[in-house]
């Protein structure tokens, strides 16, 4: 059974739950150069027990692109079929229907489920319907691509369709990233992303989104459940998940909060020692 993400989320008390995104970091530490944890799904659990544990994070997160990225090195044939059409949604279509990726993804999800399920939450997190059809498409073509109104719903029906095949799973919810470089321009531009939105509350998962920017002014639509900005701006207030990622590493964590039921995010660098990681990760959580 999945653990409430929102309720879970907003549990910490006096120290507030830890969302880590680890992965960049622990592959670094962890594998050889080109490694793909994402092999089987036992190379995957081999790595990601070793990760999530030298971390200690408050949430167990699956990165869906990073699986995509392996997927596309290591299948020959992936590529070519994501570049076989030229409208921009073909090739974000091809991967997210590919059976391999979609396969070993539900496998690792029922296999963390018997590690981690009914105590810590379990979550996808992708990069939002117009990120995600802009880095398919780059990937498959080597050409930019401009995520307009038609195109970018598109891509969301696409990505409701994918999550649909994990409906049988203990997923607790899906967290959307923005990218930096291709940031809505208003609140009405995530309502482009309501095929998502309809398969999570269908499943009961919630759904957040990523916004790294800091205008206080950009209203989240009421039927996302938690949004995630950087510390320091002026929208920090009026979320759950609060980005601690910049001062945390170039300040510590000394004067760092977040608001009442909230949470705190925080990406680890590459370059980092491992040792002032664990230092600054028990600070956090003391």
């Amino acid at each position: 059974m999945s653990v409430d993400l929102v309720s879970y989320l907003s549990s910490g008390g006096e120290s507030p739950r830890l969302w880590v995104n680890f992965n960049d970091y622990t592959k670094k530490l962890l594998l050889g150069e080109g490694e793909n944890p994402w092999d089987t799904p036992a190379s995957y659990m081999a790595f990601y027990g070793q990760a999530h544990g030298l971390v200690k994070a408050d949430v167990v997160v699956l990165d869906v692109w990073d699986l995509f990225q392996h997927w596309m090195e290591d299948d020959e044939k992936a590529i070519p079929a994501m570049a076989e059409k030229r409208r921009v949604p073909y090739a974000l279509k091809t991967m997210l229907d590919a059976f391999a990726p979609r396969e070993l993804l539900a496998e690792v999800i029922t296999a963390v489920s018997n590690n981690y399920g009914g105590e810590t939450p379990i979550v996808l997190v992708v990069p939002s319907p117009r990120s995600l059809l802009v880095k398919a498409h780059k990937a498959a073509t080597g050409n930019d691509a401009e995520p307009e109104e038609m195109a970018v719903d598109t891509a969301a029906m696409y990505l409701a369709d994918f999550l649909r095949y994990f409906s049988d799973t203990d997923l607790s919810g899906v967290l959307l990233v923005e990218d930096e470089s291709l940031m809505p321009a208003s609140t009405e531009e995530l309502s482009w992303y309501q095929p998502v939105i309809n398969v999570a509350k269908h499943y009961r998962w919630s759904v957040g989104v990523h916004l790294p920017f800091s205008d206080g002014g950009f209203k989240v639509p009421d039927d996302i459940d938690f949004s995630i900005v950087p510390a320091g701006s002026s929208a920090a207030a009026n979320t759950m998940g609060v980005d601690i990622s910049q001062p945390l590493w170039e300040q510590g964590a000394e004067g760092l909060s977040v608001g009442e039921n909230g949470f705190y995010y925080l990406s680890i660098p590459t370059d980092i020692q491992p040792e002032l990681v664990l230092d600054t990760l028990s600070s956090l959580k003391n």
